[in-house]
């Protein structure tokens, strides 16, 4: 229920913002922090990913898979980077820092994906990047109150 809640908002402001704003990528967001904090649900948050590619690129004009293809090899890496830590490095820094980094192939191949040339492909970077930091720095945020309070 959460993945469609997730892929819903994120193509909710997706319409919303059309040739106005880079929308940051929810879903794969929510895929990520579910991912790197509950490992044995990885294979169905491969599946919902995979899923939510192939539907993002249906619903949006797009290569049928390519999506797909993305959001599942950087759950795969991030969760790779993840879980090579020792548990006493798994801390909401190095959380957040595995989650920005899984973003920027996506983000790259969204930017070119979308027509950015010359000085717009940094402009548009640097305004995908101030709507998504936020973001990660939120969830990092969640996830150290969650380290704190196993129980909540």
């Amino acid at each position: 229920m959460i993945y469609a809640l997730a892929w819903y908002i994120q193509d909710f402001l997706w319409v919303l913002g059309t040739g106005r704003v880079v929308v940051p990528e929810i879903f794969l967001l929510v895929l990520l922090f579910l991912s790197l904090r509950h490992p044995s649900r990885g294979v169905e948050i491969l599946w919902a990913g995979f899923l939510g590619g192939i539907l993002w690129d249906l619903r949006w004009v797009g290569f049928p898979g390519l999506s797909s293809l993305f959001y599942v090899v950087t759950i795969l890496m991030s969760r790779w980077a993840w879980f090579s830590l020792p548990v006493s490095g798994r801390t909401a820094p190095v959380f957040g820092a595995i989650l920005w980094a899984a973003f920027f192939p996506v983000s790259v191949v969204r930017i070119f994906m979308g027509g950015a040339r010359g000085l717009g492909i940094f402009t548009t970077y640097f305004l995908q990047q101030s709507y998504l930091l936020p973001l990660v720095l939120f969830t990092s945020l969640i996830y150290g109150w969650r380290l704190k309070n196993p129980d909540a």
